[in-house]
């Protein structure tokens, strides 16, 4: 009897839980309220991007490309089977 009422009182507790939840999860309240969120970080992240300062470019000509694969290919030693491979 006890164990019944037990299960009765969680059952009926987690329906309310979920009731009401449920009820201010939909209400007009919270949608207002998470849409004036929503839309104030929308503002909030655009004022800060224009807020940014533009950097000048400052990295010319700081790479040096080489062709290391081809001075490579020039020191090495050339193999007898190669040329077979190639003809």
């Amino acid at each position: 009897m006890l164990i019944k009422i037990k299960n009765i009182f969680c059952l009926v507790s987690i329906l309310i839980f979920i009731t009401l939840t449920a009820s201010f999860y939909f209400s007009d309240q919270n949608i207002r309220a998470t849409n004036k969120s929503r839309s104030f970080y929308a503002v909030k992240l655009l004022h800060d991007a224009l807020k940014l300062p533009l950097l000048t470019n400052d990295t010319d000509d700081i790479i040096e490309y080489r062709n290391d694969v081809q001075e490579f290919a020039d020191k090495r030693k050339k193999r007898i089977w190669e040329g077979l491979i190639i003809n």
